[in-house]
């Protein structure tokens, strides 16, 4: 047993947790991480992996057990060799973690996350702070958010938040995730790799033109009479580069199903016309630039092949009469992400 600390969500409001430091897993990860059968080349050192694994491990032999599925840079970490190698210019650094449930699970769901650490220990806590309840009572019993406690380095505890998805990705373009929550524990505790690739390459945000400066390599195309659409972060193209580096397209267990991807964007036109200019735009990035043979040339190969799948199955694509946004316009939740004080 550690010791029991209270550590300070908000001082303004006299917002609190108690907490059992040092941060520990009963389970040790390893063990955790056979039950997936996941690849020796998985960094399991880094906590937030770490967290994702043992979290949806525990999951599974939860009485009963609950679906839950990871996705987002955790995801790319447990599926890709190369978002956990140091030499191709495709590892980045994790913040948060997210995971996809079934609705008809929320409930149980959330009782699970919000008691796991009483069993598995407490580096699985995992906590709303009060600004997660009011995010979560907007959310429509779709999204919700909690907040995890990463590393501590003396007085200080690392904080990063969690998002939970409930049946359905709902960001710029929406699609069903049903169906692969039910299947994770098939795909190593992730969403398929077809579904990590359309969660990273569905992003698009509006810009002002006059502000466009400091995010150049991300332009995508104009909007309307005065904005510019942008695509993916940097961090995203890493993660979804290492996808295209280390998984071809195919039917087959580990590959990107072009079925799967066929499926949801063939059933929206916006879907494909983001795709379109997010794959042009990888193209181009320097962070492929950056990244060395043989893998720039396999993700070359690939994204051509990829572009030429979308370009046979997208809807014919019609620009508004407007030139407004194509896509669902997400306002960008603000998270008390950082450091928690010992007290």
């Amino acid at each position: 047993m550690g010791d029991r600390v209270d550590l300070v969500l908000d001082a303004r409001r006299g917002e609190r947790l108690t907490v059992e430091l040092p941060l520990t897993l009963r389970r040790p990860v390893e063990e955790s991480a056979r039950s997936l059968d996941l690849g020796d080349w998985v960094d399991l050192t880094d906590p937030i992996v770490a967290k994702g694994v043992s979290v949806v491990d525990a999951a599974a032999r939860n009485d009963p057990p609950v679906s839950l599925g990871i996705f987002g840079g955790v995801a790319h970490r447990i599926r890709c060799p190369s978002s956990n190698a140091p030499d191709r210019g495709l590892r980045r650094e994790l913040h948060d973690l997210d995971l996809a449930c079934r609705h008809k699970e929320i409930r149980s769901v959330r009782a699970f996350l919000e008691t796991v650490h009483e069993r598995e220990g407490s580096a699985l806590r995992f906590f709303a702070t009060s600004g997660d309840r009011i995010f979560n009572s907007l959310g429509e019993g779709r999204r919700y958010r909690y907040h995890m406690l990463t590393a501590q380095q003396g007085a200080e505890v690392g904080l990063g938040t969690v998002d939970l998805l409930a049946d359905e990705f709902r960001f710029c373009h929406r699609f069903d995730l049903r169906a692969d929550v039910d299947e994770a524990r098939a795909h190593h505790g992730t969403l398929s790799l077809a579904t990590l690739l359309l969660a990273k390459l569905q992003f698009v945000q509006r810009v002002p033109e006059e502000g466009a400066g400091s995010v150049q390599e991300r332009v995508l195309e104009p909007v309307g009479r005065h904005d510019l659409a942008i695509g993916p972060e940097a961090k995203d193209v890493q993660d979804i580069l290492a996808l295209l580096a280390d998984h071809p397209l195919g039917e087959e267990p580990d590959a990107i199903s072009p079925n799967r991807l066929a499926a949801v964007i063939g059933a929206d036109p916006g879907l494909g016309h983001t795709v379109t200019l997010n794959l042009a735009l990888l193209g181009r990035s320097p962070v492929l630039s950056a990244v060395p043979d043989p893998w720039r040339a396999t993700i070359r190969s690939r994204l051509a092949e990829l572009g030429a799948l979308v370009a046979r199955v997208a809807p014919r694509w019609r620009r508004s009469l407007f030139g407004g946004p194509w896509w669902e316009e997400v306002d960008a939740q603000p998270s008390v992400d950082g450091t928690l004080s010992v007290r």
